[in-house]
């Protein structure tokens, strides 16, 4: 699998952070908002009910095959993120 990076914004509905993989992958993701958070979960994911990403903070999670990573802003303000997908 290539190496992509790409900046994706967490608003008020979930937004996938990669696309279903047959060889599974793993995604660094920094949030890049220096006070609003974000939650990371399923396509359910709702802000407070996630797993919480705080501001200025980064995560490394692995991805089993064919699974999704979702984002969404867990306060009043969207939150840019940087994910690179390896």
């Amino acid at each position: 699998m290539a190496i992509s990076a790409q900046r994706v914004t967490a608003g008020v509905a979930a937004v996938a952070l990669n696309t279903a993989s047959t060889g599974g992958q793993t995604l660094l993701i920094k949030n890049t908002d220096a006070t609003n958070g974000a939650d990371l979960g399923a396509s359910d994911v709702a802000a407070g009910g996630g797993f919480a990403l705080a501001a200025a903070t980064t995560v490394t999670v692995s991805i089993k095959p064919g699974d999704v990573l979702y984002a969404i802003r867990s306060a009043g303000s969207d939150v840019s993120l940087a994910v690179l997908r390896t």
